[in-house]
């Protein structure tokens, strides 16, 4: 078997000669049972031997779509010890979007629960689906063939084969895209250990860490933050299924628990869970929170009660980790994101491209080692945002005299209104101030006569009429800001990483 530096192989010989010295030390615990990590190499190695019995050949490309589940990270590893490439595919991805990902990239298989084995069958591959039976630390998986040949191929001519992905792919990264066909990000071994080392070296991670999160680890932050860090450094990961605000709080309150990967809306949550006391979480050094920006007044008020700061994370698939809040300054910018990851380097541009100062509001553009070769699929229409180790994200924002990056924005989501630009973030900014409102999503819509105009939607934590939020919109937003509809919902629209997706093309005026 090749083992050159830029195989996922080596990725399996890098993280066993750093972590599996931790022996009897736990590796990963979930609510069904813990593995050590002598254990989580050796079921790894047991599992490499089922799948090629199972007909998975170096470079095949696997699905690996896995809830948060012991069998996770020894499945991962096995496809790395076998050079596989391996595509981090939702289990909660819709039919459309599997489909997608089955004709863009022909995966040799998918690697699934077995529970979720028909429902798969049915909506990816179709009714010529096959499926191979196996078990890894008591969890039943099904690898799940795309229909076609009577038989799995075979070899890394046939589908699945990563030199038609790309020649040095170790990792595709999937994430819904707003039409349905998901954005299919190549990462390269090189871009794996880089992102690793970036996280570790600025979180300060080490084997006496103890990572809590019911965030998908399928999905990049997830990935990126939970399971990197395990493998690298040795820091132990504790996964939840599902979010229980009650069992989570119990996580948290333990000594040993050190940092905990969240979610806007895990957030929330905890802010409405009533408690005969408040819990002491003094000794957490990290409560992270990616995917969607927190307000200030969130945060601020988060630490009122729980005296405790989340520090914002900042980051996406194309480019890893890019920038984490610093716990001890998070109240004196509560709005920003933080300082650049080891190892990453951040840039304000304007239009054309040349750099801008400091507190002046442009592109981001991000710079590491981390960053994305490319797209495989569902690459965005007209620019090319990946050049030379080089995402421009496409997101607005301004860093400050002292490094400090705040999102204040998207360049594709500013809402021309008659000629007037109107930010959906200032909006949903207003619109979640107000008492009643627990989250908000503002798009810009197309009316009856061709112009555009400002649309939100919000869910709520106490009664509230339209009315009543739109009589105080006009109290704290220029006319043209102020939304023409507010549709209130029990929840807001999401993806499967948890990202609000609210789609223009679905609303009608």
């Amino acid at each position: 078997m090749t083992r050159d530096a830029g195989s996922s192989a080596a990725l399996w010989s890098s993280f066993q000669q750093r972590t599996r010295s931790l022996a009897t030390r736990g590796a990963i615990s979930t609510n069904s049972g813990e593995i050590t990590f002598e254990d989580l190499y050796a079921v790894s190695d047991r599992f490499a031997v089922s799948l090629t019995q199972a007909g998975v050949r170096e470079g095949s490309v696997v699905a690996l779509a896995l809830p948060n589940s012991l069998s996770f990270v020894p499945a991962a590893l096995a496809l790395m010890r076998l050079s596989c490439v391996i595509g981090l595919v939702s289990p909660n991805y819709r039919a459309s979007e599997l489909k997608s990902i089955t004709r863009g990239v022909r995966p040799h298989g998918f690697l699934i629960a077995a529970p979720l084995g028909e429902a798969l069958d049915r909506s990816i591959v179709g009714d010529g689906a096959r499926a191979v039976d196996l078990t890894l630390v008591g969890d039943e998986l099904g690898l799940v063939f795309p229909s076609g040949p009577a038989s799995p191929p075979s070899t890394v001519s046939d589908t699945g084969s990563v030199s038609r992905v790309h020649p040095d792919a170790v990792l595709l990264k999937f994430t819904s895209g707003s039409t349905g066909i998901p954005k299919g990000i190549v990462w390269t071994a090189a871009n794996v250990l880089a992102e690793a080392q970036n996280v570790v070296a600025t979180l300060e991670l080490t084997p006496d860490d103890r990572l809590v999160t019911a965030v998908p680890i399928v999905h990049s932050y997830g990935f990126d933050l939970g399971v990197l860090p395990l493998l690298l450094e040795g820091s132990q990961l504790v996964l939840r299924d599902q979010f229980v605000p009650r069992r989570v709080v119990a996580d948290l309150s333990s000594k040993d628990t050190t940092v905990f990967l969240g979610v806007p809306s895990m957030y929330r949550l905890l802010l409405q869970t009533r408690m005969a006391s408040k819990p002491d979480l003094s000794h957490l050094r990290y409560l992270l929170s990616g995917t969607a920006h927190l307000s200030a007044d969130f945060i601020n008020e988060f630490h009122d009660r729980f005296a405790v700061p989340i520090c914002q994370h900042y980051g996406s698939s194309e480019t890893g980790a890019a920038t984490n809040h610093v716990p001890s300054e998070v109240l004196t910018r509560p709005g920003s994101v933080g300082l650049p990851m080891r190892n990453v380097e951040l840039e304000i541009v304007d239009e054309a491209g040349r750099s801008l100062p400091a507190g002046k509001e442009g592109e981001v553009v991000v710079r590491s080692g981390a960053v994305s070769k490319g797209y495989i699929m569902g690459e965005p229409e007209g620019r090319a945002v990946l050049q030379d180790g080089a995402f421009w994200t496409g997101d607005l924002g301004i860093i400050d005299e002292s490094g400090y990056l705040t999102v204040t924005g998207r360049k594709d989501q500013v809402i021309n209104v008659g000629g007037l630009k109107v930010s959906p973030y200032e909006v949903a900014h207003v619109l979640e101030s107000f008492p009643a409102v627990r989250e908000a999503a503002v798009v810009g819509v197309t009316d009856t006569i061709g112009g555009s105009v400002v649309y939100a939607a919000v869910s709520l934590d106490s009664p509230a009429t339209e009315q009543e939020i739109l009589t105080y919109c006009r109290q704290h937003l220029a006319d043209y800001k102020i939304p023409r509809r507010i549709d209130v919902m029990t929840e807001l629209p999401r993806g499967p990483s948890g990202k609000i997706q609210l789609r223009a093309a679905d609303i009608v005026l």
